[in-house]
């Protein structure tokens, strides 16, 4: 991690740019993933799914229970199994939108999660870009989907729906 982006005191203002900020993955906030029934996790997700998003960490606090900032951007149909952190979290929705549940959020909506409640949504049509505020630095996450395949297989064919051109039936109507 480069030094511009290491762990940020706690005991003073700081200011903090997100250009070159590491990924979540690059920053090493979580410190595992599991499902609640011991089902392998990887049937969960394929490459297509994993490499179809992108994260980075503009602000990290030092410390466990130091503030965290994380910037999520998925693209269109992108789905996030039902899965809980091990932390609060509360989300803010910078641009496009998210479907959870019946519930239709844009920019400017948010939601809060405490820790260990399970919750899931997909992106809208545009995609989403979400920030992510944390009083952790570091989470993990359980999955809580009852069918890991049956979900992958949703989850790929609703990329790959978004990706695909609109027929001319679509385009008429």
């Amino acid at each position: 991690m480069s030094a511009a982006h290491k762990p940020m005191p706690t005991d003073k203002m700081v200011i903090f740019k997100g250009a070159g900020a590491p990924s979540l993955q690059e920053a090493a906030m979580s410190t595992g993933r599991s499902h609640v029934d011991d089902e392998p996790i990887d049937e969960f997700f394929s490459e297509a799914i994993m490499t179809s998003f992108s994260s980075s960490v503009p602000y990290r606090q030092e410390g466990r229970n130091g503030m965290s900032l994380v910037s999520l951007d998925f693209p269109p149909g992108a789905m996030l199994p039902r899965h809980s952190h091990s932390a609060d979290c509360l989300y803010y929705i910078v641009s496009g939108g998210i479907v959870m549940g019946t519930r239709e959020l844009g920019p400017g909506d948010g939601f809060f999660v405490p820790a260990d409640q399970p919750y899931g949504y997909h992106a809208g049509a545009e995609g989403v870009v979400l920030l992510e505020f944390r009083q952790s630095t570091a989470f993990d996450t359980k999955f809580h989907e009852k069918d890991p395949a049956r979900f992958r297989a949703k989850a790929e064919a609703s990329l790959a729906e978004a990706a695909s051109p609109p027929t001319n039936a679509a385009r008429e109507a």
